[in-house]
């Protein structure tokens, strides 16, 4: 289930500018490598090192790979497709690694990925803490 809260802002483009209400993410906390590797243990028969070691070794692979120019598919997550942001150059013999500005990594969720997520249900987060006036 995904959370949100409800914000207000002030949208400027449109053809109804104005003070608009929306729903925004609310991110809840961010998941470790620990925690991960103690949910695959409690679900599988692979110990909590074995574990481990394939995900900090999968960490390693995929980001050698994307470093190195090629896109990893995950079949079931989807693909992580390296990209650059270049300077437009004016003649071709003025095009050389300077006019590289930056380098990123895009993911794309696979097919199955998104259908599930398009069946993901939405609820307001509760912001009210508990012992606080």
């Amino acid at each position: 289930m995904i959370k949100f809260v409800k914000v207000q802002r002030n949208i400027q483009v449109g053809a109804t500018p104005g003070i608009k209400f929306l729903a925004r993410l609310f991110r809840g906390n961010d998941v470790s490598m620990d925690q991960l590797c103690q949910e695959i243990t409690e679900s599988t028969t692979v110990s909590y090192p074995d574990v481990l070691a394939c995900l900090k070794s999968l960490e390693i692979t995929v980001s050698r790979h994307i470093q190195n120019g090629s896109a990893v598919k995950l079949n079931y997550l989807g693909s992580f497709i390296p990209s650059i942001k270049v300077k437009a150059q004016t003649n071709l013999e003025s095009v050389d690694a300077s006019t590289i500005q930056s380098a990123k990594c895009r993911f794309y969720a696979s097919p199955d990925f998104k259908r599930s997520l398009a069946k993901t249900g939405f609820a307001e987060a509760n912001l009210e803490i508990k012992g606080l006036q």
